[in-house]
């Protein structure tokens, strides 16, 4: 019994696991990005559930930490890349264009931050660089964002998009967690403000929301980055 009861977390991982490969093997057959926008928030909530179900039955372990890192490598690196390589390639293309295969720098990057955040002590509390569930929240919204206004899903766009959020798994910079310790306004006022914002933008853009959510998470953290710095150097 207590063996399946320490066996739930890693459960829940390999929903999140299973999850991104359903989204991804959808987006290289079908390219269904509504599905694999969907899969991701269901990967996301798994992702949520399992760290929550191990500190609430204390079966935190070594190998549920890594094979969370082995989930989110698929969910939240390989899908976002599958979204990009998509986009700049649609089913149906004879030759596939050279920028598609670009998509695949998130992966690789998503990879090397994921390693980086398992042997990082700074982590705990706050991240360095963006999370992989930020980036592929927001990959996975760009083609929602493109139903409105098509030129967010051109190569001249994408491209650099894509460069830019690579470099921003791996940067130094520092971004706020939402791990609540206590749920006091003092001391999660940012916090606070960030989910009122996003509940504002899920209300009025509805799926296209998580892409501006995150471009609102990446501007609120380097501000928070700037003023930190700002005040020690004074």
């Amino acid at each position: 019994m207590k063996k399946a009861i320490a066996f739930i977390p890693n459960l829940l991982t390999l929903c999140n696991l299973l999850a991104g490969c359903t989204a991804v093997a959808l987006l290289f057959l079908q390219g269904d990005f509504r599905m694999a926008f969907g899969l991701v928030i269901a990967a996301a909530v798994f992702d949520f559930l399992d760290g929550f179900a191990a500190r609430m039955l204390h079966v935190s372990s070594p190998i549920g930490k890594e094979l969370d890192s082995l989930a989110d490598m698929i969910s939240f690196g390989l899908v976002p890349s599958a979204v990009v390589f998509r986009l700049l390639s649609p089913i149906g293309t004879e030759a596939i264009p050279w920028v598609a295969w670009g998509g695949f720098f998130i992966a690789a990057f998503s990879a090397l931050r994921l390693a980086k955040f398992n042997v990082d002590e700074r982590q705990h509390e706050e991240f360095r660089g963006l999370p992989t569930p930020a980036c592929a929240l927001f990959f996975v919204s760009l083609p929602m964002l493109g139903f409105a206004a098509e030129w967010l899903t051109r190569p001249p766009v994408v491209l650099p998009i894509t460069l830019l959020f690579s470099g921003l798994l791996v940067c130094d910079m520092p971004m706020f967690s939402l791990k609540f310790k206590s749920f006091g306004f003092a001391k999660n006022k940012l916090r606070y403000l960030f989910l009122l914002l996003a509940l504002v933008l899920v209300l009025w853009l509805r799926l296209a929301a998580p892409a501006i959510i995150i471009l609102a998470y990446i501007t609120l953290s380097a501000i928070r980055a700037t003023l930190r710095k700002t005040n020690t150097t004074n």
